[in-house]
């Protein structure tokens, strides 16, 4: 997915570099070593005056793309930098551990290093003065009329997001715990819902499953989200975990299909499949065979964006298609998450263009939630109209939904980074708040607290405010293989349309490597890279990455332990490849048996 809006991470990388170099450390480092302190003073200033104007680079990218590539090229520099400061940090944590630093001071190898810093501080100094320069007509901005946010409330479930769909519900109940019109060769009914991404599909079969009657009537229940790159195996053996609720390592089809049609047999189950694509052949008529077993009454219901996918599954089907909600829902929906006592009454001006905000929304309750989310970090007018009135909304474009894009746009600086981080996740990964975080920080997304909070209790807080934005949201934990979770009491999760979002945000930095991109180059620009640990574990495949020097994450997914037959890597990774990535900040071999024994 090419990059649709620059500057992601620059936001954060900019304010995180200027808070190095001010730093009481780096200041003493160059005062100590007789490093280029003037320089580094210069170097301060035009950071400084490059951050001012990237509020206004922001907006004006989007229809200038000469604006989007000077972007670019400083984000580039902006890394160079601070791998830089990388350089010098870890050289001064040298020095400390070293027993006499008058050697050190009069040996060659500490002028070497001092006239090769100089060196290349003074080249980047170049580059960043060469950028400032241009005459794009960008102008300085108060950064904080968005950045600046207002305390959060607790996380909001899926259930809040439950406006004007009582009438579907209602219908598809009642086809749930009917019995009748049952053909004499079928004894499962099929409901499919359909509808385009982000119009609440998943939720709606969410309160379908979790409905007190639906759950006395079905006594085996299982939820099953169904991959995108569908195949018999996978979607048996998602089936299979769903109703056991344990991990299946069995690899063989035959016995996974004989396993579940065991777990069905003479029951009245209910089964939800969640987003199902449609194009790739799957093998339905062998899972008819499976669900026929089934006690008479057994339901199956499918979510999917095209309600082809469903025609070959039963004769017995009814397709509900989802309809857009109505301006006056989208509107309730939106003021719910905008205003945190619900008191909307009380700000009559603000209800006024939120209003006419809800229009753009296009009856997508995942815009309307989202939206929510950025108009509450300040109830003021100003704020409220720049978002009316923010081109975004102009742009026609078919990856990303401009109210989306809004709520990347208005997020402070040091939740870009982190947000755009996530796009190392493939879609549909159970998100481990504590593992997340742990990577923000290793990544140095995270600045040094200021007060006696820790670096975890920050970097959690940035994830609370990912979530109450409805950019993260939780989970069931329900189904979910302990593994995954560990200790935890919740999950967390991307809709799919928000990992959409964060893909175009954040390339070409950031990038994910699958089965369908084995034999692509990877830009040599990328910094934080994950790969499907099913699909690399070869030196061969390995070679697409080489070039890669200035990587700074480097992760085979899923982390956890769940691909047992899967988990060797080739050898020849630690002597040639990784030798070369002397910049990483956080790398994972975990789970590879031949590596590591546990």
């Amino acid at each position: 997915m090419a990059s649709i809006l620059g500057g992601a991470l620059l936001s954060a990388s900019m304010e995180m570099l200027v808070g190095k170099i001010v730093s009481g450390e780096i200041v003493d480092f160059f005062r100590r070593t007789k490093l280029d302190s003037v320089l580094l003073e210069k170097m301060k200033i035009t950071l400084l005056s490059l951050q001012s104007v990237l509020y206004d680079a922001e907006d004006k990218q989007i229809d200038n793309p000469a604006v989007k590539e000077w972007l670019i090229m400083l984000q580039d520099a902006v890394f160079q930098v601070d791998d830089l400061f990388d350089e010098i940090n870890t050289e001064a944590l040298r020095r400390k551990v070293e027993a006499d630093q008058v050697l050190i001071k009069l040996s060659s190898p500490f002028k070497r290093f001092n006239k090769n810093i100089n060196s290349k501080l003074s080249k980047l100094f170049e580059t960043l003065e060469h950028l400032r320069k241009q005459n794009l007509g960008l102008k300085e901005g108060d950064c904080s009329r968005v950045w600046n946010i207002t305390p959060t409330t607790s996380v909001v479930g899926d259930e809040s997001a439950f406006y004007g769909r009582d009438d579907d519900k209602k219908k598809l109940k009642e086809y749930l715990l009917s019995e009748d019109d049952y053909d004499s060769e079928s004894k499962i009914g099929v409901i499919s819902i359909v509808g385009m991404g982000g119009l609440g599909k998943t939720t709606l079969a969410k309160h379908l499953y979790n409905d007190l009657r639906v759950k006395d009537e079905f006594k085996l229940r299982g939820w099953a989200h169904i991959p995108k790159d569908l195949d018999i195996f996978t979607v048996t053996k998602t089936i299979l975990e769903s109703v056991t609720a344990r991990t299946i390592t069995d690899t063989n089809l035959d016995k996974l299909q004989v396993q579940l049609q065991q777990t069905l047999s003479n029951t009245k189950f209910l089964l939800v499949l969640d987003d199902i694509w449609y194009g790739k052949y799957v093998g339905w008529n062998s899972l008819n065979d499976i669900f026929n077993v089934g006690h008479k009454g057994s339901k199956i219901i499918i979510t999917t964006r095209d309600e082809r996918v469903v025609l070959p599954m039963q004769k017995f089907l009814y397709v509900h298609h989802l309809r857009s909600l109505d301006t006056e829902y989208s509107w309730a929906l939106l003021a719910k998450h905008a205003f945190v006592e619900r008191n909307y009454q009380q700000h009559p001006n603000l209800e006024i263009i939120g209003r006419d905000i809800a229009k753009k929304c296009g009856g997508l309750p995942l815009a309307a939630v989202a939206l929510g989310g950025i108009l509450r970090t300040k109830l003021s007018q100003d704020h409220w109209s720049d978002v009316l009135k923010n081109s975004v909304w102009e742009r026609a474009n078919d990856e990303v939904q401009p109210a989306l894009l809004l709520s990347y746009r208005y997020l402070p600086a040091y939740l870009k980074g982190c947000f755009a981080h996530c796009s190392i996740f493939p879609k549909n990964s159970i998100l481990v708040k504590k593992m997340v975080v742990q990577l923000w920080i290793a990544e140095g997304l995270v600045p040094q607290p200021k007060s006696d909070k820790s670096w975890e209790k920050v970097a959690e807080e940035y994830f609370d405010e990912l979530v109450s934005r409805s950019l993260i949201r939780q989970r069931s934990i329900d189904n979910v293989p302990s593994e995954f979770v560990g200790d935890e009491k919740s999950c967390f999760e991307m809709h799919d349309l928000i990992n959409d979002l964060v893909m175009a945000v954040s390339s070409p930095y950031c990038t994910r490597l699958d089965k369908h991109r084995l034999d692509e180059r990877v830009d040599k620009r990328v910094r934080q890279l994950s790969f499907d640990r099913k699909e690399y574990n070869s030196y061969d495949k390995f070679e697409l990455f080489h070039g890669l020097k200035g990587l700074r994450t480097f992760l085979p997914m899923p982390l956890q332990y769940i691909w047992p037959w899967d988990n060797s890597v080739s050898s020849k990774l630690f002597s040639d490849l990784l030798s070369r990535m002397t910049k990483l900040h956080v790398l994972s071999l975990s789970n590879y048996e031949n590596l590591f024994h546990y």
